[in-house]
């Protein structure tokens, strides 16, 4: 398996037109149902108890919030109203979900072009399986077309999660964040170089491309001018394809595939 996608943005090796694949959009919702899971959130909530002893239904109660929706901005008032807490006793919780390992926190854009971005993080599940099971979508449902609404934030966070995973041994030197500004442009990942180029990243459900797919990166890629190195849109298609001058589709397998 290959780790480190954005070292590849950056190869002449990578041609978007030659990348296939042979994963299709069950196969990225197969990687989101695994068994014990539930066991395995039980045995997270018996650790946080010992930890720190935190109040085992309050620890539930924040999971679901936090999974409701997947992959969501820590807005902690937001998520304490849901898990009927005061917000003031929220954030050991996800400090300690974090430890864990059940969470890792997507930061927000501090890239140059970046105008009035948001700065709190989004809370990602390491674990899609685990994002999918405290969602509560059947994965049977999600490999629907009429699912696809409920897949997508869940791609987005396996995106992001293997991302931020890569990061720690790149070889290239990066940050990977989110863009969402106060004036509604939004990019589901920014790749922050350390010249302060960057590249978007947008996550799909589709498997065919619509000009519609790639209106952030253009928003962002006039933003940015030179410092703009690529668009990709990430989709469930079976091969890549050339969009327009730097901008490019891949498949969402891509980023652990050869």
């Amino acid at each position: 398996m290959a780790a480190d996608l954005v070292a590849r943005l950056g190869s002449r090796a990578l041609v978007s037109g030659e990348v296939r694949t042979s994963w299709s959009v069950p196969d990225y919702v197969a990687l989101m149902e695994r068994p014990g899971v539930a066991d395995e959130l039980e045995d997270v909530v018996r650790r946080a108890r010992g930890m720190r002893r935190l109040d085992p239904d309050r620890m539930r109660a924040v999971l679901a919030a936090l999974a409701d929706p997947p992959a969501a901005e820590l807005n902690k008032a937001r998520i304490a109203q849901a898990a009927g807490l005061p917000v003031t006793t929220l954030t050991p919780y996800v400090d300690l979900l974090v430890r864990l390992g059940v969470l890792v926190l997507l930061p927000g854009s501090r890239a140059a072009v970046a105008k009035r971005a948001i700065g709190r993080p989004q809370a990602v599940f390491a674990d899609p399986a685990v994002a999918r099971h405290l969602s509560g979508a059947p994965a049977a449902d999600l490999a629907d077309l009429s699912g696809r609404s409920r897949l997508a934030p869940l791609l987005r966070g396996l995106v992001a999660a293997e991302l931020l995973r890569q990061q720690a041994t790149s070889a290239v030197e990066h940050r990977v964040a989110y863009l969402r500004e106060r004036n509604g442009l939004e990019v589901d990942l920014v790749v922050e170089l350390p010249d302060d180029s960057l590249y978007g990243i947008e996550v799909r459900t589709a498997a065919s491309l619509r000009p519609h797919q790639f209106a952030g990166l253009d928003a962002l890629a006039r933003r940015a001018g030179g410092r703009f190195r690529g668009g990709v849109v990430l989709n469930t298609a079976g091969r890549g394809h050339v969009y327009g001058p730097r901008r490019w589709s891949l498949p969402i397998a891509t980023i652990w595939d050869q």
